[in-house]
């Protein structure tokens, strides 16, 4: 039996990351999953970054710990609470998965571990000026990631 790509893409999910551009993702993701009868997913990267600053501020470890966590889930929190406001009552989000480090390289490991994920991603994130130095997020997913890559401009 012959399989369409969508077939082969089971999950759909969106990467957020809090900006404008990635919430223009989330309802194109939303749109997608519902056309394609897909459950929606949403993924957002908690940057590493936050952690280190603080640790080379001299601030003790139990307390960066603390402190790293404490930031980590509220703004996590926020991301998926203005994700669950955007879709609203057009659609539900099925799934919510929080990840740490670079951006770009948790999401394409996410997408080796989790096989079939056809993947949403807004074209420019928080920080156009390090995209110009660094390379964005969504290009460099879209040029490594297994699988379909959606960006959104």
């Amino acid at each position: 039996m012959a399989h369409s790509a969508t077939d082969q893409h089971r999950r759909l999910v969106v990467a957020l990351d809090g900006s404008d551009s990635g919430f223009r993702a989330l309802r194109v993701g939303a749109d997608l999953a519902q056309a394609m009868g897909r459950a929606l997913e949403v993924l957002y990267v908690f940057p590493h970054r936050q952690a280190f600053s603080a640790a080379l501020a001299g601030i003790d470890e139990e307390t960066t710990n603390q402190g790293f966590e404490r930031l980590k889930s509220s703004t996590a929190q926020e991301i998926f609470d203005e994700a669950d406001r955007i879709i609203g009552d057009s659609g539900r989000i099925a799934e919510r998965h929080l990840l740490v480090g670079e951006p770009a390289e948790q999401i394409i490991e996410f997408m080796q571990q989790n096989s079939g994920t056809h993947l949403v991603i807004g074209r420019r994130g928080l920080s156009r000026i390090k995209s110009l130095i660094m390379g964005s997020v969504s290009n460099k997913v879209a040029a490594h990631a297994p699988g379909l890559v959606t960006v959104v401009s």
